[in-house]
């Protein structure tokens, strides 16, 4: 069964096991909101990965760069 959160406060940092503040770096990105779930190669899975990734970064709930 997956863990349900809900309400209560959000731990937004993110660190790895030595103490450093992980981030996301997303590189080569392909702007891309549609695919079809049934035909999806691994690229276009990669490109709205990228595209989500590079949004939640935008809107200050991840950290890390997109070039």
């Amino acid at each position: 069964m997956a863990e349900i959160l809900q309400g209560g406060k959000r731990d937004t940092v993110a660190t790895d096991s030595g103490g450093a503040i992980a981030k996301f770096a997303v590189t080569n990105i392909t702007e891309r909101r549609t695919f079809d779930a049934n035909t999806v190669t691994l690229a276009e899975t990669n490109d709205v990965v990228a595209t989500i990734i590079r949004e939640l970064i935008r809107k200050g709930i991840l950290d890390g760069t997109v070039a």
